[in-house]
């Protein structure tokens, strides 16, 4: 009798308790129903949800396929899959997920079941339907610890066997029970929110973004992480990671320990769905070191292209080349009295060819002579260098090695066969060509043409080598991806960027104008005067000029004495064979006067038109003869006597036919 009786009440209790749990699967279904419901409605687009079961139970699989057809009938794309299937790439990524969770020590062991859990991603609504055991009260735990470790943060086990849904905080780890069916608030509220340990330790490697300036304003990097890490109620450690050149970022940041994650920007190759894309694009220019300082020849010569200056030398060759060829054409030296005013003959008395051309070398040197010195005269303001190089092109020509530091170079095709690796952490203007970010080198080239000292004259090339997107690294699967894209959207719409840019500009001017003050300052103190001193430096090219030009002038003046002495040697032995022969002559004229004498009776008269030889006068006059001297201006008059004999001394043929009247009378 007592036998039936408990027979019949365990048939009762376990009739009751398969119809509550029948009830309660039906409460699970429906609830299931009305929770991706709300969840579509709040997303836009095709609602994508995976319903994976984990189990052998084949009792688990009318609710899997009721919950299958509850969620078709809302318009769900839906993916099913059990502990067997392999997860593929292909696959889109969920917006839900919905785990028929079966015998834990079988679904822990699976490789199928891990590998589909990874790839949810971490904010993803996730719904662990589960059978509680009495008997393990660790059980919740456990499934929690295997989903945490898997990076899945975002779910919460519903028992569909007893009225108990679970729901978890992190760091450290606790559950949340509820009775009944909570609402969604209360099951998918922010995780991040709940974190205990609220500090992180953020890395950076210094670069243009994560350097301090003006002792104070952190980069543009460090400071966006640090105005995001205040919004969402965290604190950030910054650690400065020291990077060897030949580690990679991950072998770095493997030292130091541990690195939740970096604040630096990376270019990358590849898509990455944990990286967060930049709102700007990076651009990538040359900067190459200006042309160096004309010598001085140089500046010399350069007011005039090649051009000018062979017109010039053509103009100079012309005219020694037709002064050869008829030395008579031009009365004066027309080149030296266009440039120096020197006139041999005043211009007045010369031909009217003679003077058109002068004219016109006058007008045409004086306004070469005023270019020049313009010229030269511009060259005080600003020295003049070699042309600076202007493209990639021109870098080619002249050879010149393209050194590049943090990003794959492989991407830039313009510089094929023309780069080479640069070890130090960071750049300086120290006479290499370099490739970098056009915002750093703007800024270092800023400091460069403003303070003494700090580093070469550079140019910046106007076209752009590279140009690509900067990600944002987190770690996978993190908490912070979605927000950090949010908060870097709404911060580069509200122009905080372009305002931190502002300071950072007015801090160099600020940095450049304290340094100047301070030169100044200094100057004022220990001026000497030394530096307005024109020293042997200054003088050196122009006595070296003026030197050679008195080297080629004492040639020129000895080679003209040496030409006088054998000139003048040539003449003294000339002068010593005329000689002798005029003592010759004056014996001989003697005599042949003497002898006409004798045959003449009377007086006796002569005329003897000398002009040198004094000593035939004299021997003359000791002969009693009647002399009558005179030259070339001497004029004949009616009264004096007609002569017996003349002597004429004649000295060029070019002179009588100069004064041919006189000779004729």
């Amino acid at each position: 009798m007592f036998r039936k009786i408990d027979r019949m009440s365990f048939a009762i209790l376990t009739f009751l308790s398969i119809r509550a749990q029948a009830g309660r699967q039906e409460q699970v279904i429906d609830y299931l129903t009305n929770i991706t419901h709300n969840l579509q409605t709040q997303h836009s687009g095709v609602y994508n949800c995976w319903l994976l079961h984990f189990s052998n139970n084949t009792v688990q699989s009318p609710i899997l396929n009721n919950i299958a057809q509850h969620l078709s009938n809302q318009d769900v794309s839906l993916l099913q899959s059990n502990h067997r299937g392999q997860h593929v790439p292909t696959f889109r990524e969920p917006n839900m997920v919905i785990i028929l969770w079966g015998t834990q020590q079988q679904t822990f062991d699976n490789f199928y079941t891990s590998q589909l859990i990874v790839n949810i991603p971490p904010e993803c609504p996730t719904i662990v339907l589960f059978e509680l055991d009495e008997t393990g009260t660790d059980q919740p735990r456990k499934i929690a610890d295997y989903f945490r470790k898997r990076l899945v943060f975002y779910f919460v086990l519903i028992s569909f066997n007893k009225d108990a849904v679970f729901c978890f905080r992190y760091q450290p780890l606790r559950i949340t029970s509820h009775s009944g069916l909570p609402t969604l608030d209360q099951l998918f509220f922010d995780r991040l929110q709940t974190i205990q340990f609220k500090t992180l330790v953020a890395g950076y490697v210094k670069d243009y973004y994560t350097s301090i300036y003006c002792e104070k304003l952190p980069g543009e990097d460090i400071r966006l992480f640090l105005l995001f890490a205040e919004t969402q109620q965290l604190t950030f450690h910054l650690q400065q990671l020291r990077c060897n050149s030949n580690e990679s970022m991950a072998q770095c940041v493997s030292r130091y320990n541990p690195i939740h994650l970096i604040l630096n920007r990376f270019f990358m190759a590849q898509y990455d769905k944990f990286a967060v894309s930049g709102v700007a694009m990076e651009q990538f220019a040359i900067a190459t070191p200006k042309g160096r300082l004309l010598t001085v020849w140089e500046i010399m010569l350069k007011p005039f292209e090649h051009s000018a200056w062979g017109m010039i030398l053509g103009m100079l060759v012309t005219y020694q080349i037709i002064h050869q060829l008829k030395p008579t054409l031009f009365s004066n030296n027309l080149l030296a009295l266009a440039l120096f005013g020197f006139d041999k003959r005043q211009l007045v008395l010369s031909k009217s060819f003679e003077k058109i051309t002068a004219c016109a070398l006058i007008v045409l040197f004086f306004q070469l002579k005023c270019a020049y010195e313009a010229k030269l005269v511009s060259y005080i303001t600003e020295a003049p260098r070699v042309p600076d190089a202007k493209s990639v092109e021109d870098l080619r020509e002249r050879n010149i090695t393209v050194h590049y530091r943090n990003f794959n170079i492989t991407l830039v095709h313009k510089l094929n066969g023309m780069v080479q690796f640069y070890g130090k952490n960071q750049f300086e203007f120290d006479g290499i060509t370099i490739v970098e970010n056009r915002a750093a080198l703007i800024t270092e080239k800023l400091f460069a043409d403003n303070m003494d000292g700090y580093g070469m004259q550079y140019t910046l090339l106007s076209e752009n080598v590279y140009e690509a997107i900067p990600f944002y690294v987190f770690g996978a699967k993190s908490l912070l991806v979605r927000r950090f894209h949010n908060f870097q959207q709404r911060v580069f719409e509200a122009g905080m960027q372009q305002r931190w840019r502002r300071e950072y500009y007015n801090c160099f001017l600020w940095y450049i104008i304290r340094d100047r003050l301070k030169y100044t300052h200094h100057s004022e103190r220990t001026y000497d005067g030394s530096s307005i001193i024109i020293s042997y430096n200054h003088l050196k090219p122009l006595m070296l000029f003026f030197f050679v030009q008195w080297a080629l002038e004492h040639l020129d003046i000895m080679s003209r004495k040496t030409v006088v002495i054998s000139f003048a040697i040539l003449a003294l032995l000339s002068i010593r064979t005329q000689a002798d022969r005029q003592e010759d002559i004056i014996d001989y004229l003697p005599s042949i006067t003497h002898n006409l004498h004798t045959q003449h009776s009377g007086f006796s008269i002569k005329f003897v038109l000398s002009l040198m030889l004094n000593d035939i006068a004299q021997r003359l006059s000791n002969l009693d003869v009647s002399l009558l001297q005179s030259d070339h201006r001497g004029e004949l008059l009616r009264f004096f006597r007609v002569p017996n004999l003349v002597i004429i001394f004649i000295k060029l043929a070019a002179y009588v036919r100069s004064h041919r009247g006189v000779v004729f009378s």
